[in-house]
């Protein structure tokens, strides 16, 4: 895979495009102090300075405010796949992001005040200015370590964390040596991990058709339409296979990011053709081959 197409992939990644825009405020912020020290310093000998706290606040104000909004996006792909525990870290960051770049506006009016004339008001501005510069990286470094808390405490927007949500159950349902247990765990899973169960689980199901991609049984169920998502042993009557192979992008799934590979999509065919095998007691195997040689026949 080229720079091109990495860029690309983590461009329509909610998450990852989060991810590239949060490092600009951090930066930001950590030099800002510095500059507005140097600018209330030399206050009355240069105005170089003033101007590049000017600039470099701007700057933060444009980065905070995009980054809240791809914050948004990215909260979004993640809510719902969270603990108890995630969700409410999850909601504290999101506050706290909510607002550097409205702090980061508030340290921008300070430095244009440091532009007046009058000694008294433009450098009491300018030294105001150090403080709120101070408050602001102190703030965006709280922030930022919210979200590498969730990130690195628990797996948010990562495809590892969501497949952690999933539930083994009983593997007794299928012998352990059974092939394709091993298939399903080894190609299947991963590609719901990664593509399918940041929209398709039990907390967001309502916004996504009402379709909880998490077992076979809801598979099997089906979403807002009553039609079963997996068919087991035919992969041409399961809606699945057919919302992926959509030829309009506003219908294909998954909504966001690449559309899924052709060889990806030959490994959920192969999967549902054999049985649709799952790791959950839901659908015995007994279930999955006479469903599969009755196809067969």
């Amino acid at each position: 895979m080229n720079l091109l197409s990495q860029f690309s992939d983590a461009w329509n990644d909610p998450s990852m495009r989060h991810a590239m825009f949060n490092h600009f405020p951090i930066v930001l912020s950590v030099i800002g102090p510095i500059i507005t020290f140097l600018a209330a310093l030399f206050w009355s000998k240069s105005k170089v300075f003033r101007w590049a706290a000017l600039i470099l606040f701007i700057a933060l104000l444009g980065c905070g405010y995009i980054t809240k909004e791809s914050g948004d996006d990215a909260h979004d792909a993640v809510e719902g796949s969270l603990s108890e525990d995630g969700e409410a870290l999850l909601h504290e960051h999101e506050e706290l992001g909510e607002k550097v770049w409205i702090f980061s506006g508030i340290s921008l009016i300070l430095v244009a005040g440091s532009f007046v004339p009058k000694a008294k008001i433009g450098r009491s501005s300018a030294w105001l200015a150090v403080l709120g510069s101070m408050w602001v990286a102190g703030w965006v470094a709280n922030t930022a370590d919210h979200g590498g808390r969730l990130v690195y405490e628990f797996g948010a927007g990562t495809p590892d964390q969501l497949a952690g949500l999933f539930e083994t159950g009983n593997d007794d349902a299928v012998p352990a040596e059974d092939p394709r247990l091993t298939f399903f765990r080894n190609e299947v899973k991963p590609i719901f991990a990664e593509n399918c169960w940041k929209c398709h689980n039990a907390k967001r199901a309502k916004r996504s058709g009402k379709l909880d991609q998490m077992s076979i049984t809801n598979l099997l169920a089906g979403g807002r339409s009553g039609e079963p998502a997996v068919v087991p042993g035919d992969p041409a009557s399961s809606l699945i296979i057919f919302r992926i192979r959509h030829e309009d992008e506003d219908e294909r799934m998954p909504p966001m990011g690449d559309a899924l590979t052709e060889e990806q999509i030959k490994v959920l065919e192969r999967w549902i053709a054999q049985g649709a095998v799952w790791e959950t007691p839901q659908l015995a195997a007994s279930e999955s081959d006479a469903d599969s040689h009755s196809h067969d026949d």
